[in-house]
Formats: structure tokens, C-alpha cells, sequence
């Protein structure tokens, strides 16, 4: 991807190198509230402590370095001009759920977007000790090691391995669970992990085959898609159509297996009328 974001090779590091710095400063920041470990929220969408403050961490990063630069989180940050082309999308805890149960299945997902295309990633999950980096047009890195591009899916559903996850909207979940039905007779296996920066995560690095949700935010995707879009994994909606930053539906898998994979999501999505 070509684009007038970048002024130089050095600026685009540069720019990658403070969102890692914020992410690992906010990773920090939950690892050590975890000795409260007390949600604030209730019901299904859980919020702890440790959302906010990880999220302020990350605001004051991103605003210093870049105050031209609009800046949009989970928790309802809303900095910087609101007609800039270059949007942060920041998810400071993606898998409260998990993390307020003690599971360590949860990362910071710091993404950059130009003009509503994700083009610079970091999905830091301290738990595990792994930090995924991306910058389109330039590679994704687990680690600092070079990922290779997306391989062939296989075309026995079969071996196919796919992450699904809730989602917070109790009719959209009837989605999801109609969607496991069509795949159950197909597939391997299926995984319900409650992260999507880290299915995103494990879908680069060929852990899974493919993430399937049917409503789902910016924040929750922008560094995850940065990083699947540059690897070459093929991403659209339910309903087979191209995928487009923003509050919806994803259908993420390596080439190959786009064709039949859209079949199941669109019964699944079909078999199920939501009012708009």
C-alpha cells in the first residue's frame, strides 16, 4: 500500500516505534492492576479498572507524539481533530472478560487508519510475552521475526480450524451459533478465545484458518487487519461483500477458502433476520 502518510523511511518507524512504546507502557499499567482485580461493570461487557487507565497510557503516548493526529478509543477517548485522515483506534484491554477472571488470554490493540484503511498495527500481549508489529506495505512482525505471507488454505474444510467469538449484541450471537451449526458437520475444529487482536493474531502467525464475527468495532480490528491485509489474507463481510473499517461483520481466512467459507456465513447470516 502506497500512500502519502509516510514522509520518509525514518518517519514511518518512528511512528510504529511510539505506538509499540504505548502499548507496552499500557501493558505494563494492567499487569499491575491486577492485584484489584475488581470489574467495574456488570452484565455481559465487562469493564475493570484497568480499561481506563490503560487507555489514558496509551492517549497520552499517541496525543504527544501526534497532536494533528485524531485519536478514538473503546472507552470513549475522543482526542484530537475530528477531520483528520490519520484516526487511532485503540482497544486498551481486548479481553476484559478474560482478564477480569484471570484468564491471560488479553492484549492492547493499538491501530492507525488513513483515510478508513488500517495501515500500521501493534497488538501487545504481555501475559504471553509476544507483541505483533505491522506496517503496510512493509511487513508484519511477531517478535521482530519477519512473518511470511498468508499460505493456500486448504480445500478439505476438514482440516480447517476457525475462530468465532461473541458478540455483545445478544441477537447477533444467534448469528454466530447458526454459523457454528453449518460448520459443525465440515470443519475440525472450532475456537472461542474472547480476544479478536489475538485471533487476528493467531490467524497470522497460522494458528487458525479463519476468525468469523458478526458485529464487531474498529478498535477491536484496525491493528489486526493492518496486519492480515498485509500478509494477504482475504477479509470481507457475511455477506461475501469486501470488508470495510468500522462497527460490523468480518469474515478473515488465508486465500483459497474464501469461496466456500462466504457459503456458510451467508446462510448463517441469512438464516437469521435482524430489523436494522
Amino acid at each position: 500500500m502506497s500512500c502519502d502518510l509516510w514522509s520518509t523511511e525514518t518517519s514511518v518507524r518512528e511512528t510504529l516505534a511510539i505506538a509499540e512504546a504505548a502499548a507496552r507502557a499500557a501493558g505494563q499499567a494492567i499487569q499491575a492492576a491486577r492485584t484489584d482485580g475488581l470489574a467495574k461493570g456488570a452484565g455481559h461487557d465487562v469493564v475493570t479498572h484497568a480499561d481506563g487507565a490503560s487507555e489514558a497510557i496509551l492517549c497520552e503516548h499517541l496525543a504527544r507524539a501526534f497532536p494533528d493526529h485524531r485519536i478514538e478509543g473503546e472507552e470513549g477517548a475522543a482526542i484530537g481533530p475530528a477531520d483528520s485522515p490519520r484516526v487511532w483506534h485503540l482497544d486498551p484491554l481486548d479481553g476484559t472478560a478474560n482478564f477480569s477472571r484471570g484468564i491471560p488470554y488479553w492484549a492492547v490493540s493499538v491501530g492507525l487508519a488513513w483515510r478508513g484503511k488500517p495501515v500500521l498495527g501493534v497488538i501487545h500481549a504481555p501475559a504471553f510475552g509476544h507483541t505483533l508489529t505491522c506496517i503496510r506495505g512493509q511487513g508484519v512482525w511477531l517478535d521482530g521475526v519477519a512473518l511470511p505471507p498468508a499460505p493456500a488454505m486448504d480445500e478439505d474444510p476438514r482440516t480447517w480450524i476457525v475462530a468465532v467469538d461473541w458478540p455483545w449484541d445478544l441477537a447477533q450471537r444467534k448469528r454466530v451459533t447458526a454459523l457454528l451449526g453449518h460448520l459443525s458437520g465440515s470443519i475440525r475444529q472450532y475456537k472461542t478465545y474472547g480476544s479478536a487482536a489475538l485471533d487476528c493474531v493467531n490467524l497470522a502467525r497460522g494458528w487458525v484458518d479463519a476468525y468469523c464475527i458478526t458485529d464487531i468495532f474498529p478498535w477491536d480490528l484496525c491493528a489486526g487487519a493492518a496486519a492480515l491485509q498485509e500478509l494477504g489474507f482475504r477479509l470481507a463481510d457475511w455477506q461475501g461483500q469486501p470488508w470495510k473499517l468500522g462497527r460490523g461483520p468480518i469474515r478473515a481466512c488465508r486465500p483459497g477458502g474464501e469461496a466456500l467459507l462466504d457459503q456458510f456465513c451467508q446462510q448463517a447470516w441469512n438464516s437469521i433476520p435482524i430489523p436494522e
